[in-house]
């Protein structure tokens, strides 16, 4: 199923998140490794562990019948006027409460004096102003999303069709890439790479209670935009859960980035799992979501793997 790996300094073992299978971020890893000192001649297994994910096909048929049948004519992006008003619906969600009347509002307004009756209408007409403005506003995003229902529902099937195979069939990725981990080069360092779900999986395997009976070289493991520190509080992992048994047997580089908004961080979450658990920030400086898929082509990404080789 997975070629063996030539000859080299080591074997990196990629694994991908969500999304549509992609050659790009392991041809990305490839290109940089090549430039790196301590990680030049390394080779890289790309791993199709979500290969028996759903087909990607159009999910129009389960939609209203508004969108029956789905044409050319369709829209497939917002406008530039759409995304403005998006994002300032956004803000209006996110912008402070308005002056709300107090509950004595009624009375005030019956034996207050003047001035009190005139701030306290003053609120009122705010109130109403601001909660009709931001009903306004919902209803245009609202309206915007059902004409891109479409679109819309497709991203979000390609982001979810590993997702779903995962939770059902979990277990089967994971043999997947045990089977890639056994074909790397076991006479040189080998890296277990997980890149958002990818990362998931990766920790899910090596904290298998069974996994050190396989025999498999493990030098380090890497995980970069993961939500694996997430779905442990959330009791989510397969094999660790809090208050539970369980470690991680080998040393694990965590990258993290503020701007990725789908990563998280391991070394107080998972503290006492591991002899060895670091977080790593990297800066892409990247909006999300392409923070998320940034990693690939940071420098600073590949130092961090060499210099926890050498200290391994």
């Amino acid at each position: 199923m997975f070629p063996a790996a030539p000859d080299a300094a080591g074997t990196l073992v990629f694994l991908q998140g969500t999304g549509n299978p992609d050659p790009v971020p392991a041809e990305t890893i490839r290109w940089m490794l090549a430039r790196d000192p301590a990680l030049e001649g390394y080779a890289v297994l790309d791993v199709a562990w979500a290969a028996g994910a759903a087909p990607d096909i159009s999910v129009v048929s389960a939609l209203p019948p508004r969108y029956q049948p789905a044409t050319a004519a369709t829209p497939t992006e917002l406008t530039s006027a759409e995304r403005g008003l998006a994002l300032a619906g956004l803000d209006l969600l996110n912008a402070p409460p308005l002056h709300r009347l107090p509950d004595t509002a009624a009375a005030e307004l019956q034996t207050g004096t003047e001035e009190n009756n005139v701030a306290a209408v003053n609120a009122a007409e705010e109130n109403l102003l601001g909660s009709s403005l931001e009903r306004l506003t919902l209803n245009l995003i609202t309206d915007v999303a059902i004409r891109r229902r479409v679109p819309l529902t497709d991203a979000a099937s390609d982001f979810s069709r590993s997702i779903i195979y995962y939770l059902r069939r979990g277990a089967e990725a994971r043999t997947a890439v045990t089977h890639a981990l056994r074909m790397a080069n076991q006479d040189a360092p080998v890296v277990l790479f997980g890149h958002s779900l990818g990362g998931v999986a990766a920790v899910d395997l090596v904290s298998d209670p069974g996994w050190k009976a396989e025999g498999i070289r493990l030098d380090l493991l890497v995980t970069a935009g993961s939500q694996s520190p997430w779905l442990y509080l959330l009791g989510g992992l397969a094999h660790l859960a809090p208050g539970g048994p369980g470690t991680l047997p080998a040393p694990w580089l965590n990258f993290w980035d503020e701007r990725d908004l789908l990563s998280f961080c391991s070394e107080r979450v998972f503290a006492g799992r591991g002899d060895r658990i670091i977080d790593q920030e990297v800066q892409s400086g990247e909006p999300f979501p392409g923070s998320h898929s940034a990693y690939f082509a940071n420098p600073d990404v590949y130092r961090a793997i060499g210099t926890e080789l050498k200290l391994g």
